[in-house]
């Protein structure tokens, strides 16, 4: 299990099979909001925005793909800010900078959503595992 602390401003990887620790990484203060997208050629990227900062951190949980979140690291660093292009639903009219609350990664691999997801090229070069995220559906 992935967490964003807000007050320590670290990301906390937990065993929830044996209420473990495995690996604390740091992030911007008002980190939260995690949500994971596929990575090309298997496996996922942990994506976590922050409340008070304009960047997301891009985490890779299994950088080595042997099943051990251990090695688990910080691999990039976006800057979310907005230029004249940037389309918006809204004026900002106090706090900016404020940071983001949240990201919705294409194509997302939280299971139930991903199984029916639109028949695009994206899609196709999913993998199976990451087709099926649990229980591995018929990947072998």
């Amino acid at each position: 299990m992935f967490t964003a602390n807000t007050l320590t401003g670290t990301i906390t990887i937990i065993d929830t099979a044996t209420d473990t620790l495995i690996k604390s990484l740091p992030c911007d203060a008002g980190c939260h909001g995690i949500n994971f997208g596929a990575k090309a050629g298997g496996g996922y990227y942990a994506y976590v925005t922050s409340k008070f900062s304009n960047e997301m951190l891009v985490v890779d949980p299994d950088p080595n793909d042997d099943g051990s979140a251990a090695d688990a690291a910080v691999v990039g660093r976006v800057l979310l800010t907005a230029d004249q292009g940037t389309k918006s639903d809204d004026v900002v009219t106090g706090n900016a900078g404020m940071g983001g609350q949240g990201v919705l990664p294409i194509p997302i691999v939280y299971n139930g959503w991903v199984q029916n997801v639109p028949d695009t090229d994206e899609f196709k070069a999913l993998t199976c595992r990451q087709r099926h995220p649990i229980g591995g559906g018929n990947c072998g």
